[in-house]
Formats: structure tokens, C-alpha cells, sequence
């Protein structure tokens, strides 16, 4: 005999710390969670945890196309190029020496359009990654004054727009939950099960490398940024959104 979930149980209700994939995980979770943190390691944002580190400020935008150009236009911001574009792109390397007080644009179908979709809903929007799980969880875990925090994995975006696992997603996310359980009350099987991947992950730095995404972007010359997405709490930044707009703190 099946039954259909109800919605506590979708959202995974009585839980401090939650965990679920994508646009529509995070709608779940936004539902009952005024702190949302989204998590895409390669690599949205960890060019927005480099960017902010560097005392920059970040223009979230979910396409890249002639509206992000009017849109970067319009805020007067610095539109980040793709990948081997101009001074600054999505690239994280290339936005370690932004000087301080750009306004960067930042273009991505999944991080900065799960970001969006959050603030729409009314949350506290964290972006966080490897670098500075246990900075963001800090801060989102004082931003939730004990309520429930919602940890979304973006995951990489297929040409027919499903969701496709991302190991390192789920690693940043488990990594963010893990230093959360620390001081929370409890999680979710869901994000139980993210930290635990995390903790028994024992070459961290392999692993990033050598997933799908660390492996294509290796390939493509960009194992630079690579090897920033995974050097774990290297950093103390904890870019949250504020009128549409990521900085530190």
C-alpha cells in the first residue's frame, strides 16, 4: 500500500539542519526555512568566496546573455566573462586580485539562479563552499536564532536541464551541515547522510579533482580554480545576499 508523503515530511520537518538538490529542493526547503545556503563548489561559489575575500562585492545573475550585460550595465558592475574571457570571469583565479569595492556581475544557471530564487522566497541567502564551510556555518547559524537552516547542493545543470549529482556539491554541503551539527540541534537523515560523506572523505583534494566537473575542468587548462574550490576553510568570508547583492557579511 503506498502513501502519499505529507508536507512535514517532505520538508524534513523537526529538524534543525536540512539538506535537498536543486531549484526545486530549494523551494522545498524555503518553505520552512528563513536561512537557505546554497552550495555550487565548482564554481560559482567559490569565485564569490574569493571575490568578497578580496573586499569585492557580487551581482548574482541566473543567465548570461544580453540581459546579464543590461543587467551588470544597470547596477554599474564589472560583468565577469566566461572562462578565459577578459580580466575577470567566472573563473575564480582570475578574481583573487579584484581590487576592493568592484561590483562584480556574476553569471550562473545554477548557483547564482538558486541564489535568486531564494531571495524570492524571503530568505537569508548564504552562498558557501569548501573554503569557507565553517565560517558560513557560523554565520548562518546565527542568522537562524534556532531555526531551521535549509543547505541546498546545486548540482551541475545537463544540456536538458535535469539535475546531475555533483560529488563535490555534496561535499561542500556535507561540509557546511558537519560544522553546523556542531553547535545545532539535529539533522535530517538527508543532511546526516551529506556530513558523513564528508567526514569519511578522506583525500578531500582528490576527490575534487578527480569528480566529473574537477576532471573537465582540469582538461579545459582551469586546474587552477580547481585547486582553490578545494582547499577546505581556507577562508573566513561568509558572503551573504543583501539587496540582491553578495558581500562579506
Amino acid at each position: 500500500m503506498s502513501h502519499e508523503p505529507t508536507d512535514s515530511a517532505v520538508v524534513q520537518s523537526g529538524h534543525t539542519v536540512r539538506f535537498d538538490w536543486g531549484l526545486e529542493g530549494l523551494r522545498t526547503l524555503g518553505a520552512d526555512c528563513a536561512v537557505l545556503v546554497v552550495v555550487d563548489v565548482l564554481s560559482f561559489a567559490t569565485s564569490v568566496d574569493v571575490a568578497t575575500g578580496s573586499g569585492a562585492h557580487v551581482l548574482p545573475l541566473p543567465c548570461h546573455d544580453e540581459r546579464a550585460r543590461d543587467a551588470a550595465e544597470a547596477a554599474g558592475a564589472v560583468l565577469a566573462g566566461s572562462r578565459g574571457a577578459g580580466d575577470h570571469s567566472s573563473s575564480p583565479s582570475t578574481l583573487e586580485q579584484v581590487p576592493e569595492g568592484t561590483l562584480v556581475a556574476l553569471a550562473s544557471p545554477n548557483g547564482a539562479a538558486l541564489c535568486s530564487e531564494a531571495s524570492e522566497l524571503g530568505a537569508v541567502v548564504f552562498t558557501g563552499c569548501l573554503r569557507n564551510a565553517g565560517t558560513v556555518a557560523a554565520a548562518a547559524g546565527a542568522a537562524a536564532r534556532n531555526g531551521p537552516i535549509g543547505v541546498v547542493a546545486a548540482g551541475e545543470r545537463r544540456q536538458n536541464g535535469t539535475i546531475r549529482f555533483a560529488v563535490e556539491d555534496l561535499l561542500g554541503a556535507g561540509a557546511i551541515i558537519s560544522a553546523l551539527s556542531n553547535g545545532l540541534g539535529s539533522c535530517s537523515v538527508e543532511a546526516d547522510t551529506a556530513a558523513r560523506s564528508y567526514r569519511s572523505t578522506t583525500d578531500l583534494h582528490r576527490a575534487v579533482r578527480y569528480c566529473d566537473s574537477g576532471r573537465e575542468l582540469v582538461a579545459l587548462g582551469y586546474g587552477a580554480d580547481v585547486e582553490l574550490a578545494a582547499r577546505t576553510d581556507a577562508s573566513t568570508t561568509a558572503p551573504r545576499l543583501r539587496a540582491g547583492v553578495f558581500s562579506h557579511r
